[in-house]
């Protein structure tokens, strides 16, 4: 009887510990982490930690929430339990979740001309020689990187026309020095404040540069330019990009069938807020090429928006309106060929260049849209107006520091 008691007992006391091993597995309430993520908070970007969790304020919609942000070292949470000997580990799990910067849209166009630059790096075309004029003032370092950039416009670039014509640049450091240097081509001392321009001279397709305008502003004197640190790295793109930029320009009146070395108005057979602009957008995506680096254009900035926001393309073609900088490049005509060549590429835009060769000059018209827009539609599938409206999409998003619509860089066609 005692032996069959005892027995029961035994077969009671597994019971009772299967049950508590059962109940032991469930999770317990001490486990969970703090309900925090997803909670109201008050002031964006303030920050906290709980548990070993860090999470920041965020807007999300039109409230602000915490988010998590990390979890420390000790954010897992664990539990024991000790009964009859035998233990129960019981873990939570944390999720961590990563914040991406968002791409303003500035840098989403910017990531899609990024695409038609590789294709340059490949390109290893003939350079010809080009004739140089330094001022004395001018520094070996400048001397060399004048040649580089020169050389580059020749290497990778879009024009291999203007290479069958003699070229030529002067590269001085003020007004005074570059009318004397440029003397032996042609007289410019009725240019006024020079930084940077082309011309035909009847012998050469000829580049005129001041660098200390392009670092500092025209009218800074050297001693000021230099204590200003040249302008640092945005004045180094200025006075950089500025030399392709005026190359373009005699690479485009070759490419529209024109003797580039001829004075001439060929330039004003094209709307200018597309002369202007599609030669910085060809200088920065050169300037990428030659450094081995991403597509990046400066003057797409706010400040630039703003300086322009009632200067659209129509406008930027019959006058040069900006506050003293003019809008059709910088500002306006920068804006409006960035979304052309991130939707078609350079050389579909070039091929407008290319069929501007019969139209008039400036003084002949008065409105582009009327006059290209044929062409224009042809080429980039939309009218003028509904391109113009675009620009200053892409305008506001850079004010605003909003997205651009998700079809926006697609070339397809757009009423």
């Amino acid at each position: 009887m005692r032996a069959q008691l005892r027995r029961a007992v035994r077969r009671a006391s597994s019971v009772v510990a299967v049950v508590a091993v059962v109940a032991l597995a469930v999770p317990v309430e001490a486990a969970k982490p703090p309900q925090v993520q997803g909670t109201k908070c008050a002031k964006v970007r303030a920050t906290r930690v709980v548990k070993g969790v860090s999470y920041s304020c965020a807007k999300v919609g039109k409230t602000n929430k915490w988010q998590i942000v990390s979890t420390g070292a000790n954010s897992s949470t664990s539990s024991s339990t000790t009964t009859s000997s035998t233990t129960v580990a019981v873990s939570s799990t944390v999720v961590t979740t990563t914040t991406v910067a968002r791409r303003t849209a500035a840098q989403v166009v910017a990531d899609k001309i990024n695409t038609f630059v590789a294709p340059m790096r490949t390109r290893n075309q003939a350079v010809p020689t080009i004739e140089y004029r330094f001022g004395p003032s001018v520094s070996e370092a400048d001397r060399a990187m004048t040649r580089q950039l020169a050389e580059a416009f020749f290497k990778y670039g879009s024009f291999p026309q203007l290479a069958n014509y003699r070229n030529a640049i002067s590269v001085s450091l003020s007004n005074a020095e570059v009318i004397e240097t440029t003397a032996p081509w042609i007289n410019v001392s009725g240019w006024g404040n020079i930084a940077g321009g082309y011309t035909g001279t009847g012998t050469y397709a000829l580049v005129v540069q001041n660098f200390t305008a392009h670092r500092c502003g025209t009218g800074v004197t050297v001693a000021a330019c230099e204590a200003r640190g040249n302008g640092g790295e945005l004045g180094r793109y200025g006075l950089r990009v500025n030399v392709l930029h005026e190359f373009s320009h005699g690479g485009k009146v070759a490419l529209m069938g024109f003797d580039p070395t001829e004075i001439n108005r060929n330039l004003e057979r094209m709307p200018m807020w597309l002369a202007s602009g599609i030669s910085n957008i060809q200088g920065a995506m050169l300037l990428a090429a030659i450094d081995g680096t991403s597509y990046s254009n400066p003057s797409i900035s706010l400040f630039q928006a703003e300086r322009c926001r009632n200067a659209p393309i129509s406008l930027a073609s019959t006058s040069d309106t900006g506050g003293g900088w003019g809008c059709r490049g910088q500002g306006t005509g920068d804006f409006a060929n960035e979304i052309l060549v991130a939707r078609f590429g350079l050389d579909k835009v070039l091929e407008f260049v290319s069929g501007s060769r019969s139209h008039p000059t400036k003084d002949a018209w008065s409105d582009w849209s009327s006059a290209w827009s044929g062409l224009f539609q042809r080429l980039f599938l939309q009218n003028p107006a509904s391109f113009e409206r675009d620009v200053e999409i892409y305008r506001n998003a850079v004010i605003n520091g909003t997205d651009l619509p998700t079809d926006f860089l697609e070339a397809k066609v757009r009423s």
